[in-house]
């Protein structure tokens, strides 16, 4: 299958790149730096075309004779109501639109679970958002389904939560949160750390996410699907740290700072759409773990 692929040498996008490779897939990715990833240049079954999602010319393009569309490129903001809707939900609608008249046959489109806002969630595709971001992303979900019904084409969305993991090719890029690489940090020097009862959430490793979307891009049947996708374990911020200290060998001692979060129950956020689906049911605490090594090994060399 010809699949143009949007963000694909970006963290996630890399991980969905190489499982559509593994199957062997035709790739097509739109990259506004071509050579930011090694192991995808010169690859025979990638094209890379140089581009932003601003660009419709070349997006237009590049979508001639394409079998589907994956959409991973987000644009985070921290700005307002209209930044979001201009930065992030114009372009994708844009790129839907394009896709569907160049003939693509199937979208994939990478939402997030902002755009149902706070758990407890039921998985059913109801939206509640809660920022900025989470808005833009309902909006593009809601303008997705709209195009692929007049068209007839087949779309799906996924709502990743927090992913995480190594660079997974050569040359991979490596997005880890603040809050990991100062939980490592804080065990390597045995620093005290504190944390809010309670806060956490269902981690996700990019190796499990992208399998969402190559069955879904394998499938002829799912249709207008919404797919939460993360593990089926909440842990909190605390248990990631107590993980990172027992991993490390550190004496940091771990307190909870306690500001009325509620206890958040064993699944808060519902994942039985893929697990119906997909007879997925991802755990992430042994990648974790490896995440974490990863890590401390990357802050061992820089302190070197």
């Amino acid at each position: 299958m010809k699949v143009f692929v949007t963000g694909g040498t970006g963290f996630i996008g890399s991980y969905v790149v190489k499982e559509l490779l593994d199957h062997g897939h035709e790739l097509t990715l739109l990259a506004r730096n071509v050579g930011k990833v090694p192991a995808f240049v010169n690859h025979d079954r990638i094209r890379l075309v140089a581009g932003t999602m601003d660009d419709a010319d070349v997006i237009a393009s590049a979508l001639a004779g394409q079998d589907a569309c994956v959409h991973v490129a987000l644009a985070w903001l921290d700005g307002t109501a209209m930044d979001n809707m201009t930065r992030e939900t114009m372009p994708s609608v844009r790129l839907f639109q394009l896709a569907a008249e160049a003939g693509v046959r199937k979208i994939i489109f990478t939402s997030s679970i902002a755009s149902f806002g706070s758990a407890p969630h039921d998985d059913r595709g109801y939206i509640k958002p809660a920022s900025y971001y989470g808005a833009a992303k309902a909006a593009t979900e809601a303008y997705l389904l709209a195009i692929a019904a007049q068209y007839g084409i087949q779309a799906n969305i996924v709502r990743p939560g927090y992913t995480f993991g190594n660079p997974c090719v050569e040359g991979g890029p490596l997005y880890p949160d603040l809050k990991l690489v100062r939980m490592v940090r804080s065990a390597l020097a045995g620093e005290d750390m504190t944390f809010v009862r309670n806060d956490g959430t269902q981690f996700i490793w990019a190796g499990d996410l992208a399998k969402v979307y190559a069955e879904l891009l394998h499938s002829d049947t799912l249709n207008r699907g919404y797919y939460t996708s993360v593990s089926t374990e909440f842990r909190t911020w605390a248990q990631i740290a107590g993980m990172a200290v027992d991993l490390l060998g550190s004496g940091s001692r771990i307190a909870l700072e306690d500001k009325g979060r509620p206890e958040p129950g064993e699944r808060p956020i519902d994942v039985s759409r893929i697990e119906e689906t997909f007879g997925f049911a991802f755990k992430a605490d042994e990648r974790m773990a490896e995440h974490l090594r990863y890590l401390s090994t990357l802050e061992a060399k820089a302190g070197a």
